[in-house]
């Protein structure tokens, strides 16, 4: 029941009729408030409304419109605008509507203007409910219906409108709502503005290596099956920029898998569920491929990265093409936050892009007064000839992106949108038809189904076409606006600084196996991802990085040099140390390997300059293949150290250098020695033998001469 005010005579009455409140007032109770209202100004003028304020704020907290029809008011319909207000249970409360008699607003500025409070545009003002009170829970549903006329709607045009909540006929409002009323009745004469939707279906990464997920959660947060539902009931007009990294990850979570751990899982087939959706739903809309893992361009080309961006334009033109089956081009690229530099266009254009898709505040017309009326498109030069940027509206792109679960979101957008667009047909030059792109903010956003679709349906004014139909116009514009804000927000230097060491290692793993096979390069290009922009998202793809380079090493490590067990050994001057190289891979390699001494004074590498290099050979997968590498002992010899590096076909080192012990013995002066004293004793052996021969034969002596002797005497 309504509660009448102490200034108020009691014989006051309200009286409610189709849910409008009326109010009488007794001429002793508009003297008592009159009275009153000229103490408060004589005694306080400063801080009379202030202290209402803060009264009326304790007692009504807002106001929010639920709804506003029909969509464009016609002459001969009423006009129901509801609501419900707000605030303190048992509080009074007025309701006024201010409007713009007969004043329709002259520009998307103006509209601007009345929607953030700058101006007021709002010549007269009904106040339509008087002192109703708040329920028990605070709050008062109201419905209004206006006859177009009692809001003096003469002409087409855009109106601004206001609904304000007060605790009193002459104080301040403590609540406001800040609309709009499109008045384009049936029979005007008005151009179509041809719009152009742009929409993504882009994800953040999940996986590492290929085939190995840090997380599963895919479909978990609802976010995707958004997105799939609003592909079902859009236009076919509607263009579509699809990062293939996300299509990948629902294919390989549709198959058997591995965890982080690299423990095997089983198929998710929501996943595959999924991924046919998306396939069925988008066969007749475009549909652009975004470079493989919506990579962040800018940071790329600013740290030294430069091939990362063609690798993955091509890679996500080949993926988007086998996963949607049908052939999917990467020719428009949609570069995070809607901005790219100098820098970032050229190296677009080099790999093959020929038109990006940007936001309005990146190329402005030279001229401020031409933005109303200028085509969303210009031709850029660069490098490797002209480039299109396509240029989305910002405020249709936010009021795409609006979170429709704030009560009155939904409909506060609504009525901008229809304003917006109708403002743009109403303004467009004499035979010449307005455009518009329209692409929300956020990349990886989550839209109300419903909401967006009914948002995106052609109205009295519009005609949906496709976005390669945005053609570059003739305005002149300045060059690409890339703000601090920009560069700010890409991937850190140090960042990336870690995913350029990776990408080399990389690299250097691709040029071993003679299939040519390019492993890992997507997991790198998923680390490049713009989704991980921001202090939060780095560290959270840390642990990616760590896995991804374990799993390089692993595989580099495959191809290895054979270490013995015991030290090799060699004796002598000269001579040959076998080097064995083992292929662990399950596919042929091509390697060469370099040997250098870590001792040369004690073992020498018979080459120039000390280095022993091979040319590169083929080893089959599972052998291994031997090197002979020709040493020199020096001096007396001892324990040595042989470094052992395998190196790719181009000459590039390929994992860690290998350390082979090798036992050498010199001959030197030791050698000398021996040798002499073998010699001595081989010389003394022989004169021995000479002698011992020499003493065994018998010695030729002269043949006895007989003497004949007398006889002797008897």
């Amino acid at each position: 029941m309504w509660t009448p005010s102490p200034w108020i005579s009691p014989v006051t009455v309200a009286s409610v009729n189709n849910g409008h409140i009326s109010q009488a007032y007794s001429i002793q109770g508009v003297r008592r408030l009159v009275s009153l209202l000229t103490a408060a100004w004589l005694v306080a003028p400063g801080l009379a409304h202030p202290a209402s304020a803060r009264a009326s704020a304790a007692a009504a907290d807002g106001v929010v419109l639920t709804e506003i029809t029909p969509e464009s008011p016609d002459p001969r319909a009423p006009i129901t605008i509801s609501g419900v207000v707000s605030g303190t249970p048992q509080a009074a409360v007025f309701v006024r509507i201010r409007y713009g008699s007969g004043t329709p607003l002259r520009s998307r500025a103006d509209m601007d203007a009345h929607a953030t409070g700058q101006a007021d545009f709002t010549n007269s003002y009904k106040t339509s409910i008087q002192g109703a009170v708040l329920d028990g829970t605070g709050k008062l549903p109201f419905t209004l219906d206006l006859a177009p006329g009692q809001l003096r709607l003469t002409q087409p045009g855009v109106y601004a409108l206001t609904i304000e909540v007060a605790h009193g006929l002459n104080e301040p409002p403590v609540a406001a709502v800040r609309t709009f009323l499109t008045y384009i009745p049936a029979g005007t004469q008005l151009s179509k503005t041809r719009v152009a939707v742009a929409l993504p279906l882009i994800g953040r990464q999940h996986q590492a290596d290929d085939g190995v997920f840090m997380d599963e959660d895919l479909l978990g947060d609802g976010r995707l099956a958004n997105v799939l539902k609003l592909a079902e009931t859009v236009d076919s007009n509607v263009t579509w920029f699809v990062d293939p990294a996300l299509l990948d990850d629902a294919q390989r979570l549709s198959q058997a898998h591995k965890d982080r751990d690299r423990a095997n899982r089983t198929a998710d087939p929501n996943t595959g569920t999924w991924l046919n959706g998306v396939r069925t739903a988008l066969a007749d809309n475009p549909v652009i491929a975004t470079p493989y893992g919506d990579p962040d361009v800018a940071a790329l080309v600013h740290n030294g990265l430069d091939n990362a961006t063609g690798q993955a334009v091509a890679q996500g033109s080949a993926v988007a093409s086998q996963l949607l089956k049908r052939q999917i081009p990467a020719t428009t690229v949609w570069p995070a936050g809607g901005l790219i530099d100098r820098d970032g266009l050229d190296e677009l254009a080099v790999n093959g892009t020929r038109s990006v898709l940007l936001t309005g505040s990146a190329l402005p017309p030279v001229n401020p007064l031409d933005a109303a009326t200028a085509v969303p498109a210009a031709a850029l030069d660069t490098v490797k000839g002209q480039v299109t940027a396509q240029l989305a509206d910002p405020v249709l792109g936010q009021l795409l992106s609006t979170d429709t679960k704030a009560p009155g979101a939904a409909l506060a957008a609504r009525q901008r949108f229809l304003a917006e667009t109708a403002m743009l047909s109403l303004s467009a030059p004499t035979n010449r038809v307005a455009s518009v792109i329209v692409a929300p903010t956020a990349r990886m956003w989550n839209p109300d189904p419903a909401f967006v679709a009914d948002l995106l349906k052609p109205l009295p004014w519009t005609r949906p076409i496709t976005l390669d139909s945005v053609k570059p116009g003739r305005t002149p514009r300045g060059d690409l606006v890339y703000p601090p804000q920009a560069r700010q927000a890409e991937l850190s230097k140090a960042y990336m600084t870690t995913v350029r060491k990776l990408a080399k290692k990389v690299e250097t793993a691709t040029k071993v196996p003679t299939s040519g096979a390019r492993i890992f390069e997507t997991a790198v290009l998923r680390l490049a991802s713009a989704s991980w922009r921001g202090q939060r998202g780095e560290k959270d793809a840390a642990a990616f990085i760590t896995k991804v380079e374990q799993a390089v090493d692993a595989r580099i490590a495959l191809v290895s040099v054979a270490r013995p067990d015991d030290p090799r050994s060699i004796a002598g001057e000269n001579g040959r140390i076998p080097v064995t190289v083992t292929n662990g891979m399950r596919e042929d390699v091509k390697i060469a390997i370099r040997v250098k001494s870590a001792q040369p004074a004690l073992l020498a590498v018979e080459r120039p300059g000390g280095v022993y290099e091979t040319e590169a050979v083929t080893i089959p997968q599972g052998k291994t293949q031997s090197f002979d590498v020709p040493v020199t002992v020096r001096g007396d010899g001892g324990q040595a150290t042989l470094n052992v590096q395998l190196l790719t076909p181009d000459d590039r080192v390929y994992g860690k250098a290998a350390k082979l012990t090798v036992s050498a013995t010199g001959y030197g002066g030791i050698a000398l020695v021996i040798v002499g004293a073998a010699v001595a004793i081989m010389l003394a052996a022989v004169v021995m033998r000479i002698l011992r021969r020499r003493s065994k034969k018998r010695p030729l002596l002269p043949t006895p001469v007989r003497e004949h002797s007398e006889p002797q005497e008897a």
